[in-house]
């Protein structure tokens, strides 16, 4: 363990409910705003983090990233970076996983079964999404801020969730439900706290 300075405190925070999600589409790349409810998600998130010394907010380039972090962090400017973008589903993006399987039957049910190495049709392949997304954290991880903000994708926080906190955790379980905020600590060993309008809570204590 180096002794230089890395960031210490994470805030993971998934972007407001967009009507895409709220249809239940696969998508990653399509670039597609907040709606009234994410943006009601984000204005607890602003209340949430009232008074937190965080010094920078980093989001990706699509628009429903930075639209939550706006009303976030209004104060701040956010850095957007294009290695924080969602993964690209290609084919699959803006369809449902029943009209999925219906147009591409053979690829759906071998992606069911290893979702890591199958790539949906023209979409990115998860090995080159996680290597783009681990350059970066390290990248975060070495600047002189002691607290950030990541105002990101799921499958993105899923990745920096494993890459920081545990490479063994399976990555459909970690949840970072929107409206919340998971706070990672890199205590030695990194501790975690899910940041909810309820309060704190421990989310190993969930299972």
């Amino acid at each position: 363990r180096n002794d230089h300075m890395t960031v210490k405190k994470w805030y993971l925070i998934r972007h407001g409910e967009t009507d895409f999600n709220k249809k239940r589409f696969f998508y990653g790349k399509a670039d597609v705003s907040i709606n009234e409810t994410g943006k009601e998600q984000a204005s607890k998130i602003h209340q949430l983090l009232k008074g937190r010394a965080i010094s920078r907010i980093y989001t990706s380039q699509l628009k429903r990233t930075l639209e939550t972090a706006a009303i976030i962090f209004p104060d701040q400017n956010p850095t957007a970076y294009k290695a924080l973008n969602e993964r690209d589903f290609g084919l699959w993006e803006g369809r449902t996983a029943n009209e999925i399987q219906a147009a591409f039957p053979l690829v759906w049910e071998e992606w069911l079964e290893s979702p890591f190495d199958v790539t949906p049709s023209k979409a990115e392949p998860f090995q080159k999404f996680k290597d783009r997304v681990q350059s970066i954290v390290e990248e975060i991880r070495e600047t002189e801020d002691d607290e950030i903000g990541i105002v990101g994708h799921l499958g993105v926080l899923r990745l920096i969730y494993q890459f920081l906190v545990d490479p063994e955790a399976d990555f459909w379980s970690i949840d970072i439900p929107q409206g919340t905020v998971l706070l990672l600590e890199d205590k030695d060993p990194w501790e975690e706290t899910l940041l909810t309008e309820g309060g704190e809570k421990d989310p190993a204590s969930e299972s």
